[in-house]
């Protein structure tokens, strides 16, 4: 069935993000029973089955009062990137809408939540079977790609491994472009040296892109080998040049899906309050049964591979939870010796470990929402309205009341009480090119892109490197000077 790429604008879509712990399945769930309707998780981790305490997921209870989508749907073992996520969403945001039921889409997976509310992935989305770039041999972390990740056709076998997905789905005709270039490669031979680049170095790896697609060579650092090699796949997949993709997306990639019909609510908590609660979560994660959970979760799905010698990979899928890797040495540990001292210390360094790791996550989730909805050069600002999360005393009337208040303004087309947020990127900032390469002199870097190069050159490290050549350049006068 086609995907519905056009939704209803009468009815407001609700995205409700922010920081792990801030209560956004608590206010998802009161909404969602207020205006009658279901909740959409958008939440990378969540979407697996199990690890149900470490990715703190609405409880028994909370779905048995309101149905939620895109929960535990997938085994620990399954790939799914944000395109499927984006393909599954939008047909069921379709569903709610045609029932005159508001969206409420809950999760703290900004690029999930991206997906759905701009037009930034421009691929065929009536090939629900395209999982991009899941098909390549090195399976590239698909998040950290996401700040580029435009493809017009991935027509991909989903039955294959890498194999002959690779071949460019074209007519030729940007093969025998490609062949007017004076490094040009054969299309088998490039295909055959992707799949075994570790044996080329970043030079000659970059050498390849050139010979496909220059102008995005010129925006690649060479060592930036995951965008390169990324670059490369492009080409051998859809027979396009990646920088004629980048730039057929700029008409699209900031406009909203639903423009004037997306309503965001970012939960938000004094810092010092919201890691006191973070460490306090975490305690109380550990007394619903978190070890229990991460052993069991442990003996079935990591213990097995790594008597094979093969390392555990916390990088990929449900793998990349916290807790995982922060335990990593604890679980790994006897039976035996758990219970004695050394488990008993690892056990602390761990907890530990997770607490910190989870504060943290929450500052750069808490960057993330300002980076990519508020500060980005390119994109139209939906209306996004800040809920103080701090004093959970005061959540009724700080949080769910003034929530409803916004919804039902909109619904209603009156005047809300409560001013939404805008862009906070300066005029000039806009104007700076993020592909432009820029050479300094003094430190022999490429740098890529206009704000970047600002950056280095008021960088502590671009200072130092000038003040030790001038120093160089005096003393070097000083002795020429001696010497005459």
């Amino acid at each position: 069935m086609a995907l519905r790429s056009v939704i209803s604008s009468k009815i407001p879509m609700v995205v409700i993000l922010g920081a792990t712990g801030t209560g956004k399945t608590k206010l998802g769930v009161e909404l969602a029973q207020r205006f009658g309707t279901e909740i959409i998780s958008a939440d990378s981790m969540q979407i697996y089955k199990g690890l149900d305490i470490v990715t703190a997921k609405a409880s028994p209870q909370e779905r048995e009062l309101v149905k939620h989508h895109l929960l535990d749907i997938l085994e620990p073992h399954q790939n799914f990137t944000v395109v499927d996520f984006r393909n599954r969403a939008l047909s069921i945001i379709g569903n709610l809408t045609e029932q005159g039921k508001i969206p409420i889409v809950v999760g703290g997976t900004n690029y999930y939540i991206e997906s759905i509310v701009y037009n930034i992935l421009v691929e065929d989305m009536n090939d629900p079977e395209a999982l991009l770039w899941d098909k390549s041999k090195r399976k590239r972390n698909f998040a950290e790609d996401f700040d580029e990740m435009p493809i017009k056709k991935a027509a991909l076998d989903p039955s294959d491994g890498a194999g002959d997905s690779l071949v460019p789905e074209s007519d030729g005709e940007a093969n025998s472009d490609v062949k007017t270039n004076s490094n040009s490669i054969e299309v088998s031979k490039l295909k055959e040296d992707v799949d075994n680049e570790r044996k080329f170095t970043n030079e000659e790896i970059h050498e390849r892109l050139k010979a496909v697609d220059p102008v995005m060579a010129s925006r690649l650092h060479p060592n930036n080998r995951r965008k390169v090699l990324r670059s490369i796949e492009v080409w051998l997949k859809t027979g396009r040049r990646h920088s004629d993709i980048l730039e057929e997306q700029k008409t699209s990639e900031g406009r909203l899906r639903r423009p004037g019909s997306t309503i965001v609510l970012w939960l938000k908590c004094d810092q010092e309050i919201h890691d006191v609660r973070l460490n306090s979560r975490v305690d109380s994660m550990l007394k619903d049964g978190l070890i229990d959970e991460l052993l069991d979760f442990h003996d079935r799905h990591n213990k097995q591979r790594i008597k094979d010698g093969k390392p555990p990979d916390y990088t990929k899928g449900v793998f990349q939870t916290l807790g995982l890797k922060e335990f990593h040495e604890y679980l790994m540990l006897p039976p035996e010796k758990k219970e004695q001292e050394e488990g008993k210390k690892l056990l602390e360094v761990s907890i530990d470990n997770m607490k910190m790791g989870t504060r943290r996550y929450a500052r750069r989730q808490n960057k993330m929402v300002k980076g990519r909805f508020l500060e980005h050069p390119n994109r139209e600002v939906p209306p996004i309205f800040t809920l103080d999360t701090t004093d959970l005393s005061k959540w009724d009337d700080e949080v769910k009341n003034k929530a409803i208040v916004i919804i039902e303004s909109f619904i209603n087309g009156s005047p809300c009480e409560y001013k939404s947020l805008t862009s906070s990127t300066p005029e000039d900032i806009k104007k700076l090119n993020r592909h432009s390469s820029n050479y300094c002199e003094i430190c022999e870097r490429l740098i890529i892109g206009d704000k970047e190069f600002a950056i280095h050159l008021n960088s502590n490290r671009h200072k130092k490197v000038l003040k030790i050549k001038n120093s160089l350049m005096v003393n070097t006068q000083k002795a020429k000077t001696v010497s005459e």
